[in-house]
């Protein structure tokens, strides 16, 4: 019992050795004060675990308890605050309510989760119905744009082909002249300086017309754009299943299941009705070391350490006032 009585003297925050010297009204407030956090405690280790396991993804069990033990851990620490307050503090106990309500709405959530999931998975499976069909016209909008405006563009390019072939057709070839200028001697003249005379020698040359280079570009892209357009019908024609198997592979998250949660809730006057009583449980269950320790007379532990903090603070009063004497 003393080593029980140590661990729970550890864990709410009280001093064993002041316990020893406290009667039976004391022990009570203790065990009480204890089994309202291990109450807490417990809850939001589990609260912890499923959070862990459903919405962070995370496949380790001893990663899961290792956060089902920070959340004990953060509980602990609340109720702790509540316990160790020396006197009134009402502006602590008003914050400590809301905090409560605060705690109650994610616990009830993530229970509710939990206790509907049935419900909830049927719930996000129309939600995601609507999402798909919404999903696949977007595509189908974005497809038709596409392909329209490949379509146009390949129609235009066509069109100029046409021309180019014609006219290559009536010019495959080209003619062109080169002109080549030399310098002849054709003798010297009176000082002996040789005279000399320009000619010019023209040739005709056949070349290939050079829109045939422009013609093989124009089918190429025209050929791309045949490609593109396939691709793009065959992408249309297989939107729907891809749709339905990019969302159907979507793992739920936890704003997903809350709203399907909401839905589920307030559909049915009996699921309103069991949210509201586990979130009252939860809300009382928070607010247990709070009524705990404000809502009866205090015990002769309390009174010790009030009086402990009481001649403390008359001994440093003393103190002061006699060393303000003194100067």
């Amino acid at each position: 019992m003393k080593t029980l009585t140590s661990i729970g003297c550890f864990l709410i925050g009280w001093d064993k050795n002041i316990l020893k010297e406290c009667g039976e009204a004391s022990y009570r407030q203790f065990r009480k004060l204890l089994s309202a956090i291990c109450i807490m405690m417990i809850l939001w280790g589990t609260i912890g675990f499923c959070f862990a396991d459903r919405y962070i993804n995370v496949e380790s069990c001893i990663l899961k308890l290792c956060i089902a033990l920070a959340f004990m851990f953060i509980v602990l620490c609340v109720e702790r605050v509540i316990i160790l307050t020396v006197g009134k503090a009402r502006l602590m106990s008003f914050m400590r309510v809301l905090l409560a309500l605060c705690m109650a709405v994610l616990g009830s959530c993530i229970f509710d989760q939990i206790i509907f999931r049935n419900d909830i998975q049927q719930a996000i499976q129309e939600h995601r119905e609507d999402v798909i069909e919404e999903t696949i016209a977007k595509r189908l909008s974005i497809y038709d744009s596409d392909i329209q405006r490949i379509s146009q563009e390949m129609d235009s390019l066509s069109l100029a082909t046409i021309a180019l072939n014609e006219e290559l057709q009536k010019r495959p070839v080209i003619k062109g002249t080169n002109v080549t200028t030399q310098e002849q001697i054709i003798g010297v003249d009176e000082d002996g300086k040789p005279q000399k005379v320009k000619t010019q020698t023209v040739n005709t040359v056949t070349l290939a017309n050079p829109l045939a280079e422009q013609l093989k570009a124009n089918n190429d892209q025209i050929q791309i754009y045949s490609t593109q357009l396939e691709q793009l019908r065959q992408d249309k024609k297989e939107v729907a299943e891809t749709v339905r198997a990019e969302v159907g592979q979507r793992a739920p998250g936890f704003i997903e299941e809350l709203e399907a949660t909401l839905k589920v809730v307030s559909k049915s006057p009996v699921s309103m009705a069991f949210y509201i009583i586990l979130f009252c449980f939860l809300t009382f269950l928070e607010l247990f070391v709070l009524t705990i320790k404000i809502g009866e007379n205090k015990c002769d532990y309390e009174l010790i350490v009030e009086k402990q903090l009481y001649l403390k603070r008359n001994l440093m009063e003393q103190t002061a006032q006699s060393v303000l004497v003194r100067q």
